[in-house]
């Protein structure tokens, strides 16, 4: 479903993504760990075209997003959910507004459809009686439960998450990794999660990769990545957030 090869991407002198390469299967929840700065959230924007690499293909869905156009673009995000790591709610609109707008954005739905739609989703990650609250009202898990919402509702075929779990407690971490976990057996999505949090990583991964000077090093099951001996590797083991 996504193929990254020898992807290469650098902002000036500093050299980001050095050849990394990477194959998701279809259905599968693949993890990128690394350190803050070694290129995890610059790798989500090239595969969805935020970002575009200096060398390298990406392929979604055996489309070539790196030389696509913007219609290319477009479709290629139609099909894609993306749980940015602030949550990126809009603050000026309830949380039923952040689902429906983002719905009809993608989706030519009625009102009442965007409506049933918003309701149903927020319904599975247990925020329902949220619906009508605004951004400020909620607490930091309430504020992710909704995004995971906003990026479910329109149905997509691959999920992107950029540090799921960031700035929650372990016990609303655990929580969050246990719905996105759910979210995905559910649903049956290809997804891709960078993060640092180990735990989140065990929660949610069929496999897992660590980033490290630009290349993913090593791939695996978690359990197989335990026991490599390399002192970074270790280091989140050791480490767990």
């Amino acid at each position: 479903m996504i193929e990254i090869t020898n992807l290469y991407k650098s902002f000036g002198d500093l050299v980001v993504l050095s050849g990394l390469s990477l194959s998701v299967a279809r259905g599968e929840t693949f993890s990128i760990l690394g350190k803050s700065g070694t290129g995890k959230s610059v790798t989500l924007k090239c595969i969805v075209g935020l970002l575009e690499p200096d060398a390298g293909e990406v392929l979604v869905d055996s489309t070539r997003v790196d030389i696509s156009n913007r219609r290319g673009l477009s479709e290629i995000r139609k099909k894609t959910g993306f749980l940015f790591q602030g949550g990126a709610l809009y603050d000026s609109m309830s949380v039923r507004k952040n689902l429906t707008f983002n719905l009809r954005r993608h989706h030519k739905v009625t009102n009442n459809e965007a409506n049933e739609k918003a309701e149903h989703y927020l319904t599975l990650v247990g925020l329902k009686g949220a619906i009508d609250k605004m951004p400020s009202e909620l607490s930091g898990g309430m504020r992710k439960r909704a995004a995971l919402a906003r990026a479910l509702v329109i149905e997509p075929q691959i999920l992107l998450y950029d540090e799921p779990t960031t700035g929650l407690d372990p016990i609303t971490s655990a929580e969050i990794s246990e719905l996105i976990g759910d979210m995905h057996k559910r649903f049956g999505m290809t997804a891709i999660v960078v993060t640092h949090d180990i735990l989140c990583a065990g929660i949610v991964s069929d496999r897992a990769g660590v980033l490290k000077d630009g290349l993913l090093k090593y791939t695996g099951k978690m359990n197989e990545l335990a026991g490599i001996e390399d002192e970074e590797v270790r280091g989140f083991f050791r480490n767990p957030l």
